[in-house]
């Protein structure tokens, strides 16, 4: 909390703010609480924290403990001022820009590398208006990836130095970034390419160069990472080896077991040892549980405003740790962002958390993300281990985004401009707001031009507002060969598991009742003239597939988690996910058999969003489907 950051950084180091409503601390400290105010009135306070000198901490100290608001406090850093970042003016266009866009809530923090730190919080926290604070604590989703990729380092580091005396299997002589996978799980790990199989390195995984896709529907919220790792083997690559970048959560989870197999610790207990107790991280964990408990925990909205639950429970916790479970706040998440921004050690206690060589490592070019520049302002982007790298402006940059059904985060440092930059938001899909608000300052800091903010506000404003499945079946499109029901059935594939399909107004089998009666919420599942297949599918991400046809034997899939009975306070029924859009594409495959035409599977595409290595050789559908589900 902000008593604790304070203290770390020292006696000398105080808070100050805007402030609209107060909780009472020690000594009289009032710590921002803001209510449900106007967006010009009271939406927002800003603090900032600076060293001076004992003199004038003393005189703050009384000051503060007479229950008086400092608007300003004097620093030895006579360059802060001129450098300030979270101005009153920026404080009025973030909360215009979350009160335009539909952000319930969020909090900035602004790190400069002599050791001033701003922080902001900006809207609400539960939907009876409770105000974001500092001290609310989020979901940072994919932002967990660079503390798995530091973890790996430092535990690269420990074998290296001696300090690790975990057993290796036979054959291993050593674990560093160039470890193949093979040698370490030789009983659990394989791809369905053999060669990329014997060949894949820590480095391949954590750089997404593994060749496998994302398949985020083939893992389930029961999993236990050694299921998921188990189950790579089933699912189709697109990709060579190190051919081509392809961003990848279930590797990530790999790393993380890793880490739990030869760190004598589980890898959740090993970075609450190595990192956050070392930052003094305190309010930054992995368990939903106790973030509830600490009652610091914010809710979470869908993109299109409506309240969901936390996306994932304690059981879940290791499925989740490497990839996006880290839950914390924006004052532990700028102790983290100090570190960075001084390559890997600790500014105020001068200890290395992350071996020189490890962050190198990290922050160095392992593939092409994008061989073209996102717009003349941007360079190429690459990828490091956790960390995207680019330029803007001709101003080198370190970044990774965060996005987890109700939220989304962003953190982007300056290394060479001894700058950092922490968003975290409570709602999903928010990152061009997050963005527009980010590069806002990154130019105005160094002085360019409101290129990119400016973009990312526009773009922004084209959201799309919820929209109900559309009917992608054009005018004139060809048929089904056979009638709906002929589809409908069980499906299995090794690495999704079993679906089974059913369609409205048909008798249906014994697990079709139930999904077709929520459905029914949303949509008439009696009337058998309709071209729509449903499935239950058990998956982290999303609960039902929803096909609607197109033409001949291809639909539209999309995939969502529905809530009939509404969440929260407001009990209409929604979609976890509004956009409206498909998710990939289905096509059937008929063949003939002895008693005439049949169903015998039926293909997915358009989950990988590129064209595979499968697309370019072309062959039969089932050769070229990137999950092939087989009937039953």
């Amino acid at each position: 909390m902000l008593e604790s950051q304070l203290s770390r950084l020292g006696p000398s180091c105080m808070a100050f703010g805007r402030i609209t409503g107060t909780k009472e601390f020690p000594c009289g400290f009032r710590h921002p609480a803001l209510g449900s105010h106007s967006k010009r009135d009271h939406a927002h306070y800003f603090s900032r924290m600076r060293f001076i000198g004992p003199f004038l901490a003393s005189l703050v100290g009384a000051v503060l403990c007479q229950q008086q608001v400092l608007h300003e406090i004097a620093t030895a850093h006579l360059d802060v001022e001129e450098h300030r970042v979270i101005t009153p003016e920026l404080a009025a266009f973030v909360e215009t820009l979350i009160e335009d866009n539909n952000v319930p809530g969020m909090t900035l923090g602004v790190v400069h590398s002599n050791g001033t730190i701003e922080l902001g919080a900006f809207g609400r926290r539960t939907e009876d208006g409770d105000a974001i604070t500092v001290d609310t604590q989020f979901i940072i989703a994919s932002c967990s990836k660079a503390f798995l990729a530091s973890a790996m380092g430092i535990l690269i580091d420990d074998f290296a130095q001696g300090r690790n005396k975990t057993p290796l299997p036979a054959g291993v002589q050593q674990l560093d970034w160039h470890t193949k996978v093979v040698g370490l799980f030789p009983n659990d790990w394989g791809l369905m390419d053999e060669w990329a199989s014997e060949k894949v390195t820590v480095r391949d995984i954590l750089s997404h160069q593994s060749g496998l896709p994302r398949h985020e529907m083939s893992y389930r919220r029961r999993d236990k990472p050694i299921d998921v790792v188990r189950r790579m083997r089933h699912l189709r690559p697109a990709f060579e080896l190190r051919e081509r970048w392809h961003y990848n959560n279930q590797l990530y989870t790999l790393g993380a077991h890793i880490l739990s197999t030869y760190a004598a610790m589980p890898y959740t207990e090993f970075v609450e040892e190595r990192i956050w107790k070392r930052l003094d991280m305190s309010s930054t964990t992995f368990s939903p549980d106790a973030a509830a408990r600490g009652g610091r925990l914010t809710q979470a909205w869908t993109s299109g405003g409506r309240r969901i639950p936390i996306w994932f429970n304690e059981a879940e916790i290791d499925l989740h740790a490497g990839y996006g479970g880290i839950i914390s706040n924006v004052v532990d998440m700028t102790k983290w962002t100090q570190m960075l921004l001084n390559w890997g050690a600790d500014p105020v206690t001068n200890h290395t958390i992350v071996p020189r060589e490890a962050f190198d490592t990290m922050t160095r070019s392992h593939s092409i993300v994008s061989s073209r520049p996102e717009s003349s302002w941007f360079s190429t982007e690459t990828y490091g281990i956790g960390w995207i790298m680019k330029s803007y402006q001709g101003h080198n940059l370190l970044t990774h985004s965060g996005s987890i059904p109700g939220f989304s985060a962003e953190v982007l440092l300056l290394p060479d401009s001894g700058l950092g930059i922490v968003t975290l938001a409570n709602g999903a899909n928010k990152h061009d707001q997050e963005l527009a608000i980010i590069y806002r300052i990154v130019e105005d800091f160094l002085g360019l031009e409101h290129r990119e903010s400016e973009r990312l506000i526009a773009e922004a404003s084209k959201a799309q507002p919820h929209k109900p499945f559309g009917d992608p079946h054009p005018e004139n499109a060809a048929p089904l060969t056979l009638p709906l029901e002929a589809y409908t059935g069980t499906y299995h594939d090794a690495g999704y598991g079993t679906l089974t399909f059913c369609a409205p107004g048909h008798a249906p089998p014994a697990p079709c009742a139930e999904l077709l009666q929520t459905w029914a919420a949303f949509e008439n599942t009696t009337d058998a003239t309709r071209r729509v297949l449903y499935a239950t599918i058990d998956s982290v991400w999303v609960s039902t597939l929803r096909l609607e046809h197109a033409a001949g034997e291809r639909f539209a899939v999309d995939g969502t988690r529905l809530f009939p009975m509404g969440y929260g306070a407001d009990v209409s029924p929604f979609r976890s996910e509004s956009t409206g859009e498909t998710v990939a594409s289905a096509e059937f495959v008929v063949e003939d058999g002895e008693d005439g035409p049949r169903v015998v599977g039926v293909a997915l595409n358009d989950l990988v969003k590129e064209t595979t290595k499968r697309h370019r050789l072309g062959a039969t559908v089932e050769q070229t489907a990137e999950v092939w589900l087989a009937k039953v």
